[in-house]
């Protein structure tokens, strides 16, 4: 019981501080989990996790910082007067404190549990049998692929694979050898679940943490959804290939708890929720009566999969109370997470018609 009292302080501890206004307070809450991270024994351990919102925390302060009539000019010009105002200031510091409170607590009870405590405790919590044994049986594999990884460094890469970049798939529909080298992620992962009646389900879900580990594509730049031109076929071929009527938000969710217990995501629990509602999403839409082997829905399937993908960053804006104009900065990031995705039609379709 232990494991489970675990997550749900993550759930109430991590929602509860988004309901606190108080600086000291907050602050408190952080320096309380700074000292315990520090105490807290993994060979896991970094604060990575802050690194990588740094600009989102940035963001969150500078726009509650600026968005109020301030008391310190700082710029000029003509009718228009760049201002800081104490009330933002503090109100941007509370907000990035939040943020930071949430991850800071994830981090430490991450820290503090095996995957497979936390995994045990989703158990208690309600995780089917059949889930928890997928989830043990994808960490174990993973263990064993990161090993791998790990010693076949420095190896050449493939010519065929070399040659198609992320533009190409964006821009012209090139695709090269990439559905052939998912399909083979796929198989591989299909294969260590021959006696699991959800091998689909569970193949998918190997795959797509697989593809955190394993460069199916080189040349992927680092753009916001860059991943989506992989995770999107993986996802809409399991929903296409399971008898499962709701394979895609299983996917979803098995994804998400791997993802999370294994320190992937930038914003902890919320991470699972995106997963989930990705694959919910595309479930329904691929229940839509049309043809689902069209190019056309494979790439609005991909696109709307893209905008889902953006739900933390979104509901987090939300939360955190950001003015409108908040959005107008995130609309490039959005755009580029469903161009990406759009872009995933044209692996998709090739790799649905694979023979499983």
């Amino acid at each position: 019981m232990k494991n489970a009292l675990k997550i749900l302080y993550i759930l109430i501890a991590g929602v509860g501080v988004f309901f606190i206004n108080n600086i000291y307070f907050l602050l408190g809450v952080i320096g309380f989990h700074l000292l315990l991270f520090l105490v807290v024994k993994n060979p896991q351990k970094s604060l990575k996790f802050i690194w990588k919102v740094k600009w989102f925390i940035l963001i969150i302060f500078l726009f509650h910082a600026l968005s109020f009539s301030g008391e310190i000019q700082l710029l000029k010009l003509k009718n228009w007067v760049l201002t800081l105002s104490y009330d933002g200031l503090l109100a941007g510091s509370i907000m990035a404190c939040k943020l930071i409170s949430m991850l800071f607590i994830t981090q430490v009870v991450r820290l503090s549990m095996a995957s497979g405590e936390f995994v045990q405790g989703m158990t208690k919590l309600g995780l089917s049998k059949n889930n928890s044994d997928i989830i043990d049986q994808i960490m174990t594999i993973v263990t064993e692929e990161k090993g791998k990884k790990g010693k076949g460094k420095g190896k050449g890469k493939n010519k065929q694979e070399s040659d198609i970049q992320s533009k190409d798939v964006l821009l012209k529909g090139k695709i090269g050898n990439i559905p052939n080298r998912i399909f083979e992620k796929i198989t591989f992962a299909k294969g260590k679940f021959t006696d699991n009646p959800n091998a689909i389900v569970a193949a998918s879900s190997l795959s797509v943490t697989l593809i955190r580990l394993v460069k199916i594509a080189p040349g992927l730049p680092l753009a916001p959804g860059h991943k989506n031109i992989l995770l999107m076929p993986v996802m809409i071929h399991g929903i296409v290939k399971s008898k499962n009527r709701f394979a895609g938000s299983q996917i979803g969710f098995i994804s998400g708890i791997l993802h999370f217990s294994m320190g992937f995501g930038k914003y902890g629990p919320l991470g699972i929720v995106q997963f989930a509602l990705l694959g919910f999403i595309l479930d329904l839409l691929f229940k839509i009566p049309v043809n689902k082997s069209r190019l056309w829905f494979l790439m609005l399937a991909g696109g709307i999969g893209g905008l889902v993908r953006i739900s933390s960053e979104v509901l987090l804006a939300v939360i955190l109370g950001m003015p409108n104009t908040f959005f107008l900065v995130l609309l490039p990031y959005i755009i580029s997470q469903v161009a990406f995705g759009a872009a995933s039609g044209f692996i998709t379709k090739p790799l649905i018609k694979q023979k499983s």
